[in-house]
C-alpha cells in the first residue's frame, strides 16, 4: 500500500497526472466561466415552458447540481436525460441542454437530433466533434470547451469545466442568477479546500488522506439532503470512476422512509459497509434534525459513520467545496489500492463490445 505523504511514490501510480487535474479544478471553474460568459444565448430562449438537460455519466453532473441547488429559484419543470430519447412532452416551448465532453456520446447525439425534429430551442456542450459540429450547423448556442487546465486528458477530470459550463449557460436562459461573484465564491473555496488537503499536507493534517484510509475495503453510502444532493452524487460518481470502489448515493428525507431497515442484513455490513454523512451548515433545521437521527440508527446497526463537514457560505459555493474535497478523497482511496486512477478498464472493455471507439467516455 503506497504512503499517501510520499510524492514519488503517488507519482509512479498516478501515470497520467490525474491529481494535476484535481488541483486544477478551480482553474478549469474561472476558465469556463470566462469562456462560457462569451456565448451569446438569443433572447426568444428564454420563453420556454420546460427544461430538458441531457448528458451520460461525467456530462450529466452539472443538472444534478443545477436541480439540487437551485431548485426553489427555477420556476419551471427541470427533468434530466440519462438515456437516448427525450420525454414526449418536447416541442417548441422546451428548451433542450446537451453535454457530452467527447461530443460523440451517442445518447447525447440522439438527444440533439431529437430535439431539432421536435423543434425545441437546443443547445450545446463540448470539447468538439459530432456535437458541436451539429450545434454549429443548426445555428443554435454552444460552448466549445478548450481543456487546457486538465493535464490528465481524462474527460471525466473535466468536470470543472463540465458543470461551470452548464451552469452559465442555463443561467444565461434565465434559469436562474449567477454572476462573478458567485464564480469568486466558489474558487476561493475550492482554493482554500486544495490549501488544506493537497498531496503535499501530511497525512495527519489531512482529512481527505484519514477518511480514503477509513473507508478502505468498504461500501460506501454517503447520505446528504438538499442542496448537496447533486454534488454528493458527483463524489459518487468519481468514488467509481477513479476508486474502482463500489458506492451509492442517498438522499435525506428519501432514506428515512426505507433504506434504514435494510442496514440490519447482510450480518456482515459492519465489517463491509462505512456510511459517509455530508453535514452542511445550510440545511434548514428539519433537515438537521433528520441527519443527527439517521446517524443514531446506523450507530445502533454497529455500522462506522464518517463526516463531511461543509462550512462555506453558499449553497453553490458548498457543491464545489464538496466536490473538490470528494476529489482527492477518491484519489487517495485509489493509491491505497495501488491504482492508477486513470484507466477505466471495464468502460472500455463495454464500448469495445457495444462497437464505439474508446477513449470518449462521455
Amino acid at each position: 500500500m503506497a504512503d499517501l505523504d510520499s510524492k514519488e511514490e503517488i507519482a509512479k501510480i498516478d501515470t497520467k497526472n490525474v491529481l494535476g487535474s484535481i488541483d486544477a479544478l478551480s482553474d478549469q471553474c474561472l476558465h469556463a466561466w470566462e469562456d462560457a460568459s462569451k456565448v451569446e444565448v438569443p433572447d426568444y430562449y428564454k420563453d420556454v415552458q420546460n427544461i430538458v438537460m441531457c448528458g451520460m455519466g461525467g456530462s450529466g453532473l452539472g443538472a444534478r447540481v443545477i436541480e439540487s441547488v437551485y431548485a426553489a429559484e427555477i420556476l419551471m419543470p427541470l427533468v434530466r436525460v440519462n438515456d437516448y430519447h427525450l420525454p414526449g412532452f418536447v416541442d417548441l416551448h422546451s428548451l433542450v441542454i446537451c453535454s457530452s465532453y467527447s461530443g460523440e456520446t451517442e445518447e447525447t447525439v440522439q438527444n440533439a437530433k431529437e430535439a431539432i425534429e421536435k423543434k425545441a430551442k437546443w443547445m450545446a456542450i463540448g470539447t468538439g466533434n459530432s456535437l458541436i459540429e451539429l450545434a454549429e450547423k443548426e445555428g443554435v448556442p454552444f460552448y466549445k470547451i478548450e481543456p487546457k487546465f486538465n493535464p490528465s486528458n481524462q474527460p471525466r477530470m473535466a468536470i470543472g469545466y463540465s458543470i461551470l459550463g452548464q451552469l452559465v449557460l442555463a443561467s444565461k436562459a434565465d434559469l436562474f442568477k449567477i454572476d462573478k461573484g458567485d464564480i469568486d465564491k466558489i474558487t476561493s473555496t475550492m482554493n482554500d479546500v486544495r490549501k488544506r488537503y493537497s498531496q503535499s499536507v501530511d497525512f495527519a493534517n489531512n482529512d481527505a488522506k484519514k477518511l480514503a484510509s477509513s473507508i478502505k475495503d468498504r461500501v460506501c453510502l454517503f447520505m446528504a439532503g438538499g442542496h448537496l444532493v447533486g454534488a454528493t452524487h458527483v463524489l459518487n460518481n468519481q468514488m467509481n470512476e477513479n476508486s474502482k470502489n463500489i458506492s451509492f448515493d442517498f438522499q435525506i428525507p428519501e432514506i428515512n422512509h426505507h433504506l434504514m431497515e435494510g442496514l440490519a442484513h447482510p450480518t456482515k455490513n459492519s465489517e463491509n459497509i462505512a456510511v459517509v454523512f455530508v453535514n452542511s451548515t445550510l440545511y434548514e433545521d428539519r433537515i438537521k434534525q433528520r441527519v443527527e437521527i439517521t446517524k443514531e440508527v446506523v450507530s445502533k446497526n454497529n455500522i462506522p459513520i464518517y463526516e463531511i463537514n461543509l462550512t462555506s457560505s453558499t449553497k453553490i459555493s458548498q457543491s464545489f467545496e464538496l466536490i473538490q474535497f470528494g476529489a482527492y478523497v477518491n484519489f487517495y482511496l485509489s493509491v491505497l489500492y495501488d491504482l492508477d486512477p486513470a484507466p477505466i478498464q471495464w468502460v472500455d472493455y463495454f464500448k469495445e463490445r457495444l462497437g464505439q471507439p474508446l477513449g470518449k467516455q462521455y
